[in-house]
């Protein structure tokens, strides 16, 4: 592989990553969307939630998830065949059995909303270059607990592995984020993420790096007829004004069947301003969905294609 191209697939990975302005050197903790729709909606995923790939945006919306899932998602960065990223995450909402008399005996009543719900994943990325090999593979989990109606805190612990054929390239760390979410009426709901709370990432050759704090406000709202937007701001430490705004919007064209998306996400940082548009789809049969998300990738690089799964277990 050419020196310009290896050099190409580095900067988009950093571009993607959304770190360059702090110098960070992985991108594994980075939130390069996980979770296909939440790509597909441009990113705006801190208020979304309830699902399992919350466990990566703002632990608090796994709350907000229903029974057991499974979400799988798989990525070939730019469509160069290079560079590969996989998710694969468990979510579980807990059931609360409350007993009560009824007509004089007891009555067991299942409450699947108000317990705590939980969340194991795992994310890899994968370079094939040449005879030269990086990977970065992050473990990790997270918990939600209500605190009322309308209140949801949760936070997110993962580990960091990163190794590579070149000579010490190598590291490992760890990644402590919280996040809160208030639902504030039944179509309404606010999020608020710090997904780098404490961090740390030492590397083989001495050296040991901090990631950017950051702050994340997200809202979304559903309407009738299967509508639903949601809009999402990021601050980020060392940038003057907001880092990243993302907007986008979902609507189930055929009822629990199909879903069109489409979203916009900014970036600014040193690599300069990215305004990308973003497109997919969702098709939904009884307890599996399969989800797909196009994204127009920067001027060097090609765009970018996302499929993926939730399935309910």
């Amino acid at each position: 592989m050419k020196p310009y191209r290896l050099g190409l697939v580095l900067l988009g990975l950093v571009t993607a990553a959304g770190m360059a302005t702090a110098g960070t050197r992985t991108s594994a903790f980075a939130p390069v969307d996980p979770g296909v729709r939440a790509a597909a909606l441009g990113g705006a995923n801190s208020a979304l939630g309830g699902e399992p790939t919350a466990l990566y945006w703002n632990p608090a919306t796994l709350f907000f998830q229903r029974g057991r899932s499974l979400e799988a998602s798989y990525t070939d960065l730019y469509n160069l065949g290079l560079a590969k990223r996989t998710f694969v995450t468990v979510g579980i909402k807990s059931e609360i059995e409350q007993p009560r008399f009824l007509n004089d005996r007891v009555v067991v009543r299942r409450d699947t909303e108000t317990g705590p719900a939980y969340a194991v994943g795992i994310q890899s990325l994968f370079l094939d270059i040449e005879e030269n090999g990086y990977s970065e593979l992050s473990l990790g989990g997270g918990a939600a607990w209500g605190y009322g109606d309308h209140l949801a805190l949760g936070v997110a612990l993962r580990a960091l592995f990163i190794s590579s054929d070149l000579t010490d390239v190598g590291a490992y760390g760890y990644n402590l984020g919280m996040g809160l979410a208030v639902q504030y009426s039944e179509n309404e709901r606010l999020g608020v993420s710090i997904p780098h709370l404490l961090s740390r990432v030492f590397w083989d050759f001495d050296s040991t790096e901090r990631l950017p704090m950051s702050l994340s406000l997200g809202w979304t709202r559903s309407f009738d007829m299967g509508l639903l937007v949601t809009t999402e701001t990021e601050w980020r430490e060392g940038e003057r004004g907001p880092y990243r705004l993302a907007a986008g919007g979902e609507w189930w064209a055929v009822r629990d069947r199909l879903a069109i998306r489409s979203g916009f996400r900014h970036l600014s940082g040193n690599l300069g301003d990215l305004n990308k548009p973003t497109f997919g789809a969702g098709v939904r049969f009884n307890r599996l969905r399969i989800d797909y998300a196009f994204r127009l990738g920067p001027e060097a690089l090609g765009d970018t294609h996302r499929v993926g799964i939730v399935v309910g277990l």
